[in-house]
């Protein structure tokens, strides 16, 4: 157990460096690429419309050699990013297992008469099959289209399969399809907005720019601030979806009532599922930046939440 424990921490240690490696090699490689585009839009370009003229070279090879590293290393990067600190693996099958038992029948029609209530269209409530998929989260089920006029098929993931007593799935259904007013809607958004506040004002900017004054002063304001927008927009959107999913927790909590909504949360923590636990183990960037919250935040954020517009 010993000698595992350290084979694991090794492998960890290792996964973790490269991940480090490949995202520094890709913002050497978006700085490489942002300096020349700048270059080439402050020289190789000459005019309105722009011409291009010999100098063009000296930008356009760094800037493609940039763009190449962004590339590869950005996806080696991405990819260490999604699997780092996974320390149980998984294994999924895709197909689906129905359901016929009575519990089943009993939350399928729990199902109907919550969307009912909540006046869901009509070909989400004729549903008449519930399946069990190992590849559904725990925390989305969804609804699988069976062709034009047929009823569709309930899937939810398969971890919870006779886990969760008929007071849970009655929470479980309600808190999965809440149903927001306008207040708590704008409340809810207001964080992935003001995440994509400064791309939104760059495009109006830029858009002016070629208007009023001309696509060659668009074209270098673009060149300048475009790519630093870009980072600081991807480092915002992942916290701003977190505070959304976190926002809709606590407002299902003011319906359903707290201690209702934190008992169930705290019963799927206590499934210990793969998923919840790997999501647990993100760390640094890894935790930051994930746009969605592990089981242990929601709970958190349950326990210390104030009241929302209603």
């Amino acid at each position: 157990m010993a000698s595992r424990g350290l084979k694991f921490y090794a492998n960890q240690k290792l996964a973790s460096r490269g991940l480090k490696f490949y995202a520094i090699a890709a913002l050497l490689g978006f700085a490489t690429a942002w300096a020349s585009g700048v270059y080439l839009a402050l020289i190789g370009f000459r005019g309105n419309p722009a011409e291009c003229s010999s100098s063009c070279l000296l930008g356009a090879v760094p800037a493609g050699l940039g763009s190449l590293l962004v590339l590869v290393c950005g996806h080696r990067a991405f990819i260490r990013f999604l699997t780092e600190n996974r320390s149980i693996k998984v294994k999924r099958t895709e197909g689906m297992h129905i359901g016929d038992s009575e519990q089943e029948k009993l939350i399928l029609e729990l199902l109907r008469e919550i969307l009912d209530h909540r006046r869901v269209a009509k070909r989400l409530r004729n549903v008449d099959r519930l399946a069990w998929s190992e590849m559904q989260p725990w925390e989305s089920s969804r609804f699988k289209w069976q062709g034009l006029g047929k009823p569709s098929v309930f899937v939810v993931s398969a971890g919870l399969r006779g886990r969760l007593d008929m007071d849970d799935w009655k929470t479980y259904l309600n808190w999965r399809y809440l149903q927001l007013n306008t207040r708590q809607t704008v409340h809810v958004v207001q964080p992935s907005i003001q995440a994509l506040l400064p791309a939104m004002l760059f495009i109006a900017v830029a858009a002016s720019l070629a208007f009023n004054i001309g696509q060659y002063t668009s074209e270098l304001f673009a060149s300048i601030f475009g790519p630093p927008i870009l980072l600081l927009t991807v480092y915002r959107v992942g916290p701003a979806m977190k505070k959304l999913f976190l926002r809709i927790d606590s407002i299902a909590a003011e319906s359903l009532g707290a201690m209702i909504l934190l008992s169930l949360l705290k019963k799927i923590d206590s499934l210990s599922l793969p998923e919840n636990e790997n999501a647990k183990k993100r760390q640094g960037w890894a935790a930051r930046l994930w746009p969605e919250p592990n089981i242990t935040e929601r709970i958190a954020n349950l326990q210390h939440a104030s009241p929302s517009p209603s």
